[in-house]
């Protein structure tokens, strides 16, 4: 593997506007600006949870229909960070995972994973995998759960139903009642992209890499498939060595599967194996680059239905379904963190083979970066 560098872009962010419990910070100061939040401060080097949410602030509300933003978790203090070297790169101009430490929350959503230092600036990893720099926003050194909301802009909708419902918006819109669940009890999450755009899944699994979060998910909806189904054909794919993810995919295996199944007068499709499993490639390796590329960050990859069903795209359409599922991987969750002895279920250990095709455009290619 050829390792090369890129040169660095320099722009500078628009003024942000600070939310409830976020600190706006001017420059990568080794302290945080006057009035910020300390007491969530955790070290970001491990992703191990904790018998409780790290965050002590948090909405006391919640409501059915997201906004397109939601109050932002709290800010811990700003580390010391080093001056950045420049981006390092693979010999196909893809980045290497795992070169940031906490993120930039940029005024307009973006998660900037965070590079060091650039002078009074941040240096850090743009959407498309490029460095540049920016001269405020919000350092936000570790979440308890990234949530991240599969596909994403006009060249990458994902599945796309019958009626014209994308998987993108979708996933976009279960993934914001998801983070907003989370953190009425008590978490700190983020959502990985701030609206209907491309996100690589190197991009993803970077953010993911920069918060350390206890759990990392990645929703999407399922596509191709016209078999009767029992029951729900949800799928929740797990990392191949990891026991944590194993466990946390049969909780939420477990939990979809009741919930969804609980619904009258539902025509479900699936394949014959649906439930929690892992997916190698050829090489052995976990097939889903949002899975394989956050190493050491337990992860899940979750296919909540089939969106390409008539039947399922107008249930998932539905506002109360997709609190019903949000609530569901949120309770999954909680009982992950805190019932270490809750092993799920639905397990799928020798499952029909999906084949080696593609797995998402995980590359840099032909994508373009916001305005920063």
């Amino acid at each position: 593997m050829k390792w090369a560098v890129l040169p660095v872009l320099a722009v500078a962010a628009a003024s942000c506007a600070t939310g409830a419990g976020v600190t706006e910070v001017t420059g990568p100061a080794g302290e945080a600006a006057p009035g910020a939040t300390t007491a969530g401060a955790v070290d970001t080097a491990t992703s191990t949870p904790s018998t409780t949410p790290t965050t002590t602030t948090t909405s006391t509300t919640t409501t059915s229909t997201p906004s397109s933003t939601t109050t932002s978790p709290t800010t811990t203090s700003v580390p010391a960070l080093a001056e950045a070297g420049p981006l390092v790169v693979d010999d196909e101009g893809v980045p290497v995972n795992g070169q940031t430490r906490g993120v930039v929350v940029h005024p307009d959503g973006w998660l900037l994973p965070v590079l060091g230092t650039a002078g009074d600036a941040w240096s850090v990893w743009t959407p498309c995998g490029r460095q540049a720099v920016v001269e405020r926003g919000t350092y936000l050194s570790h979440v308890d759960v990234v949530v991240d909301p599969g596909h994403g802009g006009d060249r990458e909708p994902g599945a796309v139903g019958p009626g014209g419902t994308r998987e993108s918006d979708l996933n976009l819109a279960v993934a914001r009642r998801l983070v907003d669940r989370l953190r009425v009890r008590g978490y700190e999450a983020v959502v990985t992209r701030p609206g209907d755009v491309r996100l690589p899944i190197v991009t993803r699994a970077e953010i993911a890499l920069a918060l350390r979060p206890a759990a990392n998910i990645s929703i999407h909806f399922n596509a191709g498939i016209d078999a009767p189904h029992a029951g729900p054909g949800t799928e929740t794919y797990h990392q191949l060595d990891d026991p944590g993810s194993r466990r946390l995919a049969g909780l939420v295996q477990e939990g979809l599967t009741e919930a969804l199944g609980g619904l009258d007068g539902v025509r479900w499709v699936g394949m014959s194996d649906a439930g929690a499993m892992a997916r190698p490639d050829r090489e052995g390796r976990d097939y889903y680059g949002v899975l394989r590329r956050p190493a050491g960050v337990t992860s899940i990859l979750v296919e909540v239905g089939y969106l390409t069903n008539p039947g399922e795209e107008a249930l998932f359409g539905r506002p109360e379904t997709q609190e019903l599922v949000a609530a569901t991987l949120a309770d999954a969750v909680d009982t992950w963190i805190t019932d270490p002895t809750a092993a799920g279920s639905g397990f799928t250990d020798d499952p029909i083979f999906r084949g080696y095709g593609p797995s998402g455009a995980g590359g840099v290619d032909r994508c373009e970066d916001p305005p920063l």
